[in-house]
């Protein structure tokens, strides 16, 4: 079974996994006690972005991958700051901030702009380069590395091979959180969708955590689940089982029909957020999650489920 459109298991996709650093120190928590000098001081030197943001704010949730993704891709050349208002009320207080999400820029010690609300990674960028805010250089890669030879084995065809490699080092504790990741996507490319689960199982309860973590899980999940002719089989059998028809449409999403799946799990949620201990909310987010947060297909579906929760 396809895992999603959006997986992407090309040389270019393995690469990206590669690259990302699982402990990045261009993205920090903070409260009250550490504002001044991890926020205020540090951008006079580099430029931070300081998200406002709750646990309790679906918005902030679509918010918060974006904004990792672009800190990571811009190798340092800004900070990003995250503060949970609820645990630090008088940052929020001090900053005006009305509602969450709201990301502000401090450059040379103070507030140089902002914007409150979900933004897609294009606009972000915009953003910071209205702002004059560059990219820094990228690392150098290490290439002789193991994850660098799986890419090569699997970019000549012995993917087999590759995994092979990559689960005897990480049976040997030798990988990082990226090497495990990368041995994961290559599980599930070559089909072993309850492989690549196991490998993620073993992770230590802060690398599970980790964003990436979560989006490959999600996409695992939809891979995962019922093959696409069944669950139309059985959506068709019964329509009015809306168990059967969520599950078609993340099988439909999994198939690399997105926004068909979406619209059927659209359909459930509007008339029943709650059906099942609110299981067409859990799906639409686990699509989200899979797919991406800033794919337009998914963005549409994300601002109607706003307007629903606020409703």
């Amino acid at each position: 079974m396809k895992i999603v459109e959006s997986v992407e298991t090309s040389e270019a996709s393995r690469a990206k996994i590669c690259r990302m650093s699982s402990e990045s120190p261009t993205v920090i928590d903070v409260d009250a006690s550490n504002f001044q000098a991890a926020v205020a001081e540090r951008s006079v030197e580099t430029p931070v972005l300081v998200d406002l943001w709750a646990t309790w704010c679906e918005p902030c949730k679509t918010l918060g991958p974006v904004l990792e993704k672009v800190t990571a891709d811009y190798n340092g050349g800004f900070i990003l700051a995250k503060v949970d208002v609820d645990k630090s009320p008088e940052i929020a207080q001090a900053l005006g901030v009305q509602s969450v999400p709201t990301v502000f820029l401090l450059k040379g010690g103070k507030p140089t702009d902002a914007f409150a609300g979900v933004v897609t990674e294009k606009q972000l960028i915009e953003f910071l380069t209205k702002n004059g805010v560059e990219a820094g250089e990228p690392a150098e890669e290490d290439d002789a590395g193991p994850i660098a030879a799986a890419q090569a084995m699997a970019a000549a065809g012995d993917l087999a091979g590759a995994v092979v490699m990559l689960a005897e080092l990480n049976a040997e504790d030798a990988l990082d959180l990226d090497g495990v990741l990368c041995l994961a996507e290559l599980q599930a490319e070559g089909g072993d969708v309850e492989a690549a689960g196991l490998t993620l199982d073993g992770l230590s309860d802060s690398d599970a955590a980790d964003a990436r973590v979560l989006e490959l899980r999600a996409k695992l999940s939809l891979a995962g689940g019922t093959d696409l002719a069944s669950a139309q089989a059985a959506a068709d059998a019964n329509p009015e089982d809306k168990l059967a028809q969520l599950e078609l449409g993340k099988a439909l999403v999994s198939a690399g029909q997105v926004e068909d799946g979406l619209d059927v799990i659209w359909k459930i949620a509007r008339v029943d957020l709650e059906f099942d201990d609110r299981a067409p909310h859990k799906a639409l987010l686990e699509v989200f999650q899979a797919v991406g947060h800033d794919d337009p297909r998914v963005l549409s579906y994300q601002q109607r489920l706003s307007v629903l929760l606020c409703s």
